[in-house]
């Protein structure tokens, strides 16, 4: 008895994703592919580790000057790289391009660049995986008619590739995934989350410095973008001051911004019982001691459940940790335009436990208000 044909993914299955620092909208699988199947992949590689200029691009033989400004541009734009004050302007990977890098390499660890641009350049072969995946099938039953159904060419062309890669084998006319299809299948799947993480938290990943190497990025897919801009400045402080809900106990933070409102708002938590232990770095409390309306959270024996502590030196890094359920870390002033915020708010608990960790660490490094300033 002949087995129905069996309906292939459609193409509104395409992952989309819009970069909020410019609202560009992108196709992930179609992103990968302009990174992987060009000369953007080997210049973002030339910038592994390193700060490059359009020559210095050049002089490695990757492309030409010109074009590598071009491809430089754009990584500028999508939030993957930084200039360097310098002369000539140096470029570096920002976090974003480190983590857009590293995501790329993996897949390719797992398999070929050829492979990989194969399954981006049309969004064909990752249909008929996933297809595939549910069981064997023999190309007729591959093609159903309908406007976004791939042609019969199309399928046996897509099949062909799949054998020659070992996804798939044969058996009198029908084509099974084979354990190292499912592999490649869940490495791109994989790949696709994490490109389009890389794009929807571009605003913070832009600017969180490439020096918390440990940062959970597989948290990112069920974290919530805030970020401030020129034409919406009091973004964050208006979801902040909205995070401290009825059932918060306790309330830690590491701040680098000083926010009269949102310092006023915290100060106000005190009244509701909660334990405040605000720990503000060397330029915050450098502003806090010089504007006497805020002398007053500088004095920690004025509550019993208010504790506060100073760095000696500066971050571009703020952590809220509320009890342990949830978190909101803010990274600002290091890259990016102007001075504007963009905070994860997450209950993921790798993230709480990351920031946590790092909340602790600096309060042991944390001092007391000096009396004299104040």
């Amino acid at each position: 008895m002949q087995r129905e044909s069996i309906p292939v993914a459609t193409l509104e299955e395409e992952r989309t994703a819009t970069n909020p620092l410019n609202g560009e909208q992108f196709i992930v699988r179609v992103a990968i592919n302009e990174l992987i199947d060009s000369t953007c992949w080997d210049i973002l590689r030339a910038l592994d580790g390193t700060a490059s200029t359009p020559t210095g691009i050049e002089n490695q033989g990757i492309v030409s000057r010109q074009t590598a400004s071009e491809h430089l541009a754009a990584f500028s734009r999508h939030g993957l790289i930084n200039q360097k004050p310098s002369t000539p302007l140096e470029y570096t990977l920002t976090y974003g391009g480190v983590f857009v890098l590293e995501a790329v390499q993996d897949c390719l660890s797992e398999i070929s660049r050829e492979q990989l641009s194969f399954l981006t350049r049309s969004s064909r072969p990752l249909q008929l995986l996933r297809t595939l995946r549910t069981r064997p099938a023999t190309r007729s039953e591959l093609t159903t008619p309908g406007e976004d159904s791939p042609s019969s060419v199309t399928i046996w062309r897509a099949l062909q590739a799949f054998v020659e890669y070992g996804w798939c084998e044969t058996d009198s006319g029908s084509y099974a995934l084979t354990s190292s299809g499912e592999h490649a299948l869940s490495v791109y799947e994989e790949l696709l989350t994490l490109g389009e993480q890389a794009i929807e938290k571009a605003p913070f990943l832009q600017r969180l410095s490439t020096t918390w190497s440990d940062f959970p990025t597989h948290a990112l897919t069920d974290a919530e973008l805030v970020a401030s801009e020129p034409i919406s400045p009091g973004l964050v402080v208006e979801s902040a001051l909205k995070l401290c809900d009825p059932q918060t106990r306790e309330f830690r933070i590491l701040t680098s911004v000083f926010n009269p409102t949102l310092f006023d708002g915290y100060h106000k938590l005190l009244k509701l019982g909660v334990v405040l232990e605000p720990i503000v770095d060397a330029s915050v409390y450098e502003m806090i001691c010089a504007n006497d309306d805020f002398h007053y959270l500088l004095d920690n024996s004025a509550y019993e459940r208010y504790t506060l502590s100073r760095l000696e030196n500066s971050l571009t890094l703020g952590i809220g940790l509320y009890d342990e359920r949830k978190i909101a870390v803010g990274t600002y002033n290091e890259v990016g335009d102007g001075n504007h915020i963009a905070v994860l708010i997450s209950e993921h608990e790798d993230l709480i436990e990351w920031g946590t960790n790092i909340y602790e660490t600096y309060r042991e490094k944390a001092l007391p208000p000096a009396e004299s300033d104040y």
